[in-house]
């Protein structure tokens, strides 16, 4: 459950970035992020000592090197892993770790636009925050390619992950979002010389992120001005998974996404009952099958590919109506406030991962209520993190920055 999406569609991006129809200008003096993939500067930028004053949302608590790694390094990328206090859906306060990575070079005129990237699921326990991973966990190739883009990019570890004393909730979308935004407050703090303008764009757990970031802007954003957002595959509604379980159709990838989700549901809901939802093998390999670090990845894989329908089936239909029902109450759009910037929303019919119903209602329920998505539904596609998707998307997303605003919302919602 991982967004990979750089070392094979470097080329196929500079491609795209080419071919594409040229925008109009902007205005003088907007903050433009370059078109090409090539780095557009040399020289690793050097960060001032970070703003740690203060105790807000946004507000530093620790800012640290990252360890290098080759993609950062062979881009110049200058990063640092940080510590940023955020808000939880009760409104209290709470500390979350993640990743600030700047491009290499001059400081373009405006500042740098900025990227709050939402990674996908990893897990539910501390260990398994990417900033704590070599490579970041695999994702400092896709975040090379939107530094070699222009974009100063923070990636948050989502809260519970990478900070003691907390619970990671991998649904609770509010929570979500206004880590995505202090995120961007916190970049700030490392890198005065971020830009206002910024953009979220997220995977899977990332796309709900990115997308309940554009939803709490509307009251948790101020002072930042929100372009657009990216949601691919986002976990918008993950309710069809209940009835999946039940009449023993979940994919092989559906497996581990659920127990993964019970998992964390376990811990927000005290009086959800595991062993409800699960028996047999995965019932008696649970820790090792949820875990983020096993000890031996080898022997993980193959008992996932030992899982059959009956280990993850409810154990009646009051125990499937209890979890539809918890997860239909944390789904999107929900009572929200209308976005302040466009909302691209991509999804295949055939991902065996993400659900696709969960997706399409929530995009029509954000539709009904006047929400501005944009909706690009991929017959046949199995992942959305493809070259094509990826190319298209970051496309879109600089037409945001370079102040266009879609001609298609909502269209093919229905």
């Amino acid at each position: 459950m991982r967004l990979r999406l750089a070392v094979a569609v470097v080329g196929a991006l500079s491609v795209l970035a080419g071919c594409a129809p040229s925008p109009p200008q902007p205005p003088a003096g907007h903050n433009r992020p370059p078109h090409s993939l090539e780095p557009p500067f040399v020289g690793a930028t050097e960060l001032p000592p970070p703003d740690l004053t203060d105790d807000g949302p946004g507000s530093l608590v620790e800012v640290r090197p990252l360890p290098p790694n080759r993609h950062f390094t062979d881009a110049g990328v200058t990063a640092v892993r940080v510590v940023y206090r955020s808000t939880t859906t009760a409104g209290q306060p709470a500390e979350v770790s993640g990743v600030v990575a700047v491009p290499a070079g001059k400081v373009p005129e405006g500042g740098w636009p900025v990227i709050a990237f939402g990674h996908t699921l990893t897990g539910v326990t501390e260990n398994c925050a990417p900033s704590l991973a070599a490579g970041l966990g695999g994702y400092a190739s896709a975040m090379t390619v939107m530094l070699n883009r222009g974009y100063l990019v923070m990636m948050p570890d989502f809260p519970g992950l990478g900070v003691a004393g907390q619970q990671h909730a991998p649904l609770d979308w509010v929570a979500l979002g206004n880590t995505m935004i202090d995120g961007v407050r916190a970049a700030h703090r490392v890198v005065p010389e971020a830009g206002a303008d910024w953009a979220a764009y997220g995977s899977g757990q990332g796309g709900l992120a990115a997308w309940a970031s554009a939803i709490r802007a509307a009251d948790y954003g101020a002072g930042l001005n929100l372009v657009g957002a990216v949601a691919l595959s986002p976990y918008a509604d993950l309710s069809p998974l209940v009835d999946a379980a039940g009449n023993g159709n979940l994919s092989a990838n559906q497996y581990r996404l659920l127990m993964v989700i019970l998992q964390g549901l376990s811990h927000e809901l005290p009086g959800l009952d595991l062993d409800a939802y699960r028996s047999g093998l995965a019932r008696e390999q649970w820790d090792l099958l949820t875990s983020c670090a096993p000890t031996d990845p080898a022997a993980a894989n193959s008992l996932v590919s030992q899982l059959r329908p009956p280990d993850l089936r409810p154990r009646d239909e009051a125990a499937a109506a209890a979890l539809r029902n918890a997860l239909s109450a944390v789904a999107l759009p929900g009572s929200s406030p209308t976005p302040p910037a466009p909302v691209l929303v991509v999804y295949g019919t055939d991902d065996p991962l993400v659900p696709q119903a969960g997706v399409a209602q929530a995009v029509k329920q954000a539709c009904a209520k006047g929400d501005p998505i944009v909706v690009n539904r991929r017959i046949g596609d199995t992942t959305t993190t493809n070259e094509l998707v990826v190319q298209t998307s970051l496309s879109w997303l600089r037409a945001r920055f370079d102040g266009q605003q879609p001609a298609d919302i909502c269209v093919g919602a229905a």
